[in-house]
């Protein structure tokens, strides 16, 4: 949705950061490889899975000096929307996001608002595709 307001250094470094997340439940499953397709075509680079050999750590850290609090806020949404697309939330993933988000210096009120709105979206995004598939 807003992965486009992301510079250059930011984009790889997300897609990093999306890497991690789809192997937090060390399970990459089919939909995540689709979900990595469409985030490299929404951030408008070559689809490819980056190596997610750095610590996640060392990603928020280099994120921390370059991103603006807008697009930290746009990386936490889009990673829980990729979290939540299978329609749950295990308990490695929210640990995931809970790291990410002290990372990233994201509050707890934002992020709570933030994952609030992400599962409105998806609720719409369902309903939608209902709609227009009967």
């Amino acid at each position: 949705m807003f992965l486009n307001q992301l510079n250059e250094n930011e984009k790889e470094l997300y897609l990093e950061l999306c890497a991690h997340a789809v192997m937090a439940d060390d399970v990459f499953a089919p939909d995540e490889m689709e979900s990595i397709a469409l985030i490299c075509h929404e951030l408008m680079i070559p689809n490819h899975m980056p190596d997610n050999d750095e610590p996640v750590q060392d990603i928020l850290d280099k994120l921390n000096l370059i991103a603006s609090k807008q697009q930290k806020n746009i990386m936490i949404l889009e990673l829980i929307l990729l979290l939540k697309k299978d329609g749950t939330l295990d308990a490695a993933e929210t640990d995931f996001l809970e790291q990410v988000r002290v990372g990233l210096e994201v509050s707890e009120e934002k992020f709570t608002s933030l994952f609030g709105l992400a599962n409105i979206h998806l609720v719409l995004q369902r309903e939608l595709t209902l709609a227009i598939d009967t």
